[in-house]
């Protein structure tokens, strides 16, 4: 199936944004393993369906199945980290180091699938890191005994960087509805090997199941299968700066539905992280105008 990158770009977006607000909510009330674990699972049957249809567009081999396997491993251990580094340090400090994924997705992009980085996406990183910083710089503030979560942040980082990766290496061999079904099966079935995590499961009430239902749709379904299909048509290091977009839009729909003021520096962050992704996208986007512009009878006229 072929999906248009100027949809599937706005979907993945969308998907990321509004994913995180019903999962900081699950998040107030059970472990956060337990509460992948609810996730994994409602995104597992959003699915099914469309990895039904396209069952048959795999190229069964053994990078195939490794690439499966490899990706539902990195997210378990993505999650994990995530867990451990939230346990011993501050949200915030874990918000700055994890946006390293980008740079880390990037450079194994680079050396691993030769994807062309140019000084203009590099330029345009560069102040993505700078605005999230600036964003979260209220609450940034690194205890003399941060060692280890500061390293659980960046295992986090380099594990969903890992995932990028492999996701586009076997992108042409496995359709990206299939490839979310196979890593979720594999993921959910690890999960709830654990007898913590299928009690936490339960014990969850109807609110609870309905937050995580609401998070799976966004996430893991609808944002993820938009974002891989989406490699196949730009670069990881665009689609990563393009998915920036998405705690954006979740600073927007925390004021509008909860009231949250929106502070000075994450105004100011925001603008910077706006300014970073046009200025690695402009020339595309002049570029894409000028095509756009049929020609006049001037312009068809002879010299």
């Amino acid at each position: 199936m072929h999906f248009p990158p100027y949809l599937l770009v706005p979907l993945f977006i969308i998907g990321g944004g509004l994913y995180a607000i019903p999962y900081q909510i699950s998040l107030k009330t059970m472990d956060l393993m337990s509460a992948v674990c609810g996730v994994f699972l409602f995104a597992l049957i959003f699915s099914v369906p469309g990895a039904w249809i396209h069952r048959a567009n795999i190229v069964l081999g053994k990078k195939t199945l490794l690439g499966i396997v490899a990706v539902a491993l990195f997210g378990i251990a993505g999650n994990y980290a995530l867990c451990r580094a939230l346990e011993e340090s501050s949200a915030t400090l874990f918000m700055v180091i994890a946006r390293t994924e980008i740079v880390m997705a990037m450079i194994l992009g680079w050396l691993f699938l030769h994807e062309r980085v140019s000084l203009r996406l590099w330029i345009g990183v560069m102040l993505v890191m700078v605005g999230v910083t600036v964003m979260k710089s209220e609450g940034l503030s690194i205890p003399t005994d941060s060692l280890f979560p500061v390293l659980w942040a960046f295992g986090c980082a380099l594990a969903f960087a890992l995932i990028q990766v492999i996701s586009k290496a076997i992108i042409h061999l496995v359709d990206p509805q299939v490839l979310n079904v196979s890593r979720l099966v594999i993921a959910t079935f690890l999960l709830l090997l654990s007898t913590e995590i299928r009690n936490d499961l339960e014990g969850l009430t109807f609110s609870e199941w309905s937050m995580l239902g609401m998070a799976a749709f966004f996430g893991p379904f609808m944002g993820r299968v938009a974002y891989t299909y989406a490699l196949k048509h730009i670069t990881i290091a665009k689609a990563m700066l393009l998915g920036m977009f998405s705690p954006l839009l979740t600073l927007m729909l925390e004021y509008l539905i909860y009231g949250t003021m929106i502070s000075p520096s994450e105004m100011g962050g925001s603008a910077i992280i706006i300014l970073g992704i046009l200025w690695s996208f402009l020339p595309s986007l002049v570029n894409n105008s000028y095509r756009s512009v049929p020609p006049t009878p001037e312009d068809r006229r002879p010299d």
